[in-house]
Order: C-alpha cells, then structure tokens, then sequence
C-alpha cells in the first residue's frame, strides 16, 4: 500500500483506510447481521482498482470495490464515501447510475451468446454509503421511494436498499474497542485531551493491531489532528516515531504522549529563554505561560515549567477572562 496520503484529504482519507484490506475487513464483519461473513479472510477479499463516481460528484465524494467470492458466488461492494457537510437525497438514484455503469462493465467480459444462456447470472453488489457530515443522514435508503407510483406498481418497479454508515449513529460500528474504532474517532477529534483519552482508552487494543494497520494509523493521525495545534501534531508525530524507532509493533503508540507534549513546551521555553537575554526572561516566561493558559494547562503545571508563581499565573488568567 501507498504510505503517502491521497492529495485531497476531506475526499479520499476513507479510501485510503478502507483500502487495507484487514480494516475494511474487520467493518464488513462488524456489519454482517446474518454471519454470511463469519468466516471469510482477506485472502478471499479482492481489491477492483476502479472507479465509478460520476464527473459532478467527484470533488465530494470518492468510491472503492471490492470483490470476494463466496459460496461459489460473486460479490461486489460498492462503497461510497460521502464528504458532503448536508444531507443528499438523490443518493439512491446516484447509485443507481453507478451500479449500472459497474455492470457495463462486468458484461464486457462476456460474449452475447453467454449473457443470453439460462445459467448467466450478474453478481450481486452490495452498495454501501459512508457519511460523516455533521447532520445526521435522514435521506430514504430505498430507491424506489425515489419513484413516483411505486405504491400502485409494488415489484415491477425497480428496487434497491443501501447500507447506511452514518457516523453519528453508527454505535454498533464504534463502541467494539479495535483499531477500526480508533481511526474513526480521531477524524472526529477537536481537543488534544479528547486526543489523549481515546489512546488511554484504546491502548491495549493497539497492542494487538497487526502491523500493517498500525501503517495506516501513523499516515492518518496527522490528518485527523488538523484542527490541533502545531506544537500538538508535532507531539503525536514524535511519539508514532519513537515507536517505529523502537521496533516494537504492539506497544501504544501514545504511553507518553502527555511527557513528549510537555518536553516540546519546555523545548519552546528553552528558546524564548534563550531569546529572552534581549527582552528579559520574565516576559518570555510569561508569554510562556500564557499560551499555555490558552491551552488549558492547570496552574501548577505551568508554575513547574515557567517557574512563574502560582499568585502571577492567576493574575494572567483573570487578564485573559477580561
């Protein structure tokens, strides 16, 4: 697998997860209600290099197949990653289309003659819509909702359901603690301490990841933690290091994450302190002190590594409350 991260994030950082096999796995099991899946392994799982998102769509959204054969029968997923921030109620009719063009293509692999025998049979594609708006997901998941009479006409109409993945209601998918769980939750990380209790409560499912997803972890996390700050990203970056560094595969990438955090700060200290011959170190200390405030660090925290006293770290507190 590529180990760079696709150009468009918010578009195809699913396809990217969803790529590895073991993951994308570990979600097919996790939504197998009826144990068709129980027992089926990734060598069973095939990759189709191919897209069918249509030309209007594809800076929203991005698709990719899988096949697997069971049972000696054939099936596709069709999985769509929908990026949009609204709800789209034209997506079973999207699907449609792309479904179609997904059997075009499969029947050009077969003479006339063939398709025309009694025995021929299309496979069956199991569409999947992937949503992680902020809204939760209340479009029809029945095409032929989206037809007009299709009370009057019942079967002869044509018919489909989707599998529904909405992230904001997706419980049976994110309260079983594995790795998949892990990747879904960062994207929906906005705090560092938020960051920090998802690890702790992770940790020794980590211990037990396979290699090869511990991989797609370390190439997403810094994506999933955009919206932190620098000096946090570069806290998360050096602990995935130290851990590749180390050569062990289980162990948690982020044991000490919150030493790494404060060594950075300290580092920072250690440079305005430096800079500080200039300016005087009180200010830099309490320049320090004050990002730190905004970071919200507890007051003896900051008073161990500014060295400021606790009486002018609540006067530069109740200054940023004003």
């Amino acid at each position: 697998m590529n180990n760079q991260l696709p150009h468009n994030i918010n578009d195809l950082e699913y396809k990217y997860i969803f790529s590895n096999k073991s993951i994308f796995l570990r979600l097919l099991k996790r939504l197998d209600e009826f144990g068709v899946f129980k027992n089926l392994t990734e060598d069973q799982l095939e990759r189709i290099d191919k897209s069918y998102v249509l030309p209007d769509f594809s800076e929203q959204e991005s698709d990719i197949l899988y096949k697997v054969n069971l049972k000696e029968k054939e099936i596709i997923f069709y999985i769509l990653f929908e990026h949009q921030s609204t709800v789209d109620h034209s997506m079973s009719i999207r699907l449609l289309f792309y479904i179609t063009d997904l059997y075009r293509d499969y029947i050009k692999d077969f003479d006339k003659g063939e398709i025309k025998k009694k025995g021929f049979r299309l496979p069956a594609v199991v569409p999947i819509v992937f949503y992680d708006g902020e809204d939760r997901w209340t479009a029809t998941t029945r095409l032929r909702e989206k037809i007009l009479g299709f009370e009057e006409f019942g079967n002869c109409v044509i018919d489909f359901e989707y599998i529904l993945i909405d992230l904001n209601q997706a419980e049976s998918i994110l309260q079983v603690k594995d790795i998949l769980s892990l990747i879904l939750k960062l994207n929906r990380i906005k705090r560092y301490e938020e960051l920090e209790r998802l690890f702790w409560e992770l940790r020794e499912y980590l211990w037990g990841a396979e290699e090869k997803e511990i991989e797609v972890l370390k190439v997403c996390l810094p994506v999933a933690l955009r919206e932190l700050e620098d000096i946090e990203v570069e806290a998360a970056k050096r602990a995935i290091d130290e851990t590749v560094r180390g050569g062990e595969k289980a162990m948690p990438l982020f044991q000490n994450l919150r030493k790494i955090r404060e060594e950075l700060i300290f580092e920072g200290l250690q440079q305005g302190l430096q800079q500080g011959l200039q300016q005087g170190f009180e200010q830099s200390k309490i320049e320090t002190a004050e990002r730190m405030i905004l970071k919200g660090y507890k007051d003896e925290e900051i008073a161990e590594i500014t060295g400021l006293s606790l009486e002018k770290i609540k006067e530069l507190r109740a200054k940023h409350r004003n």
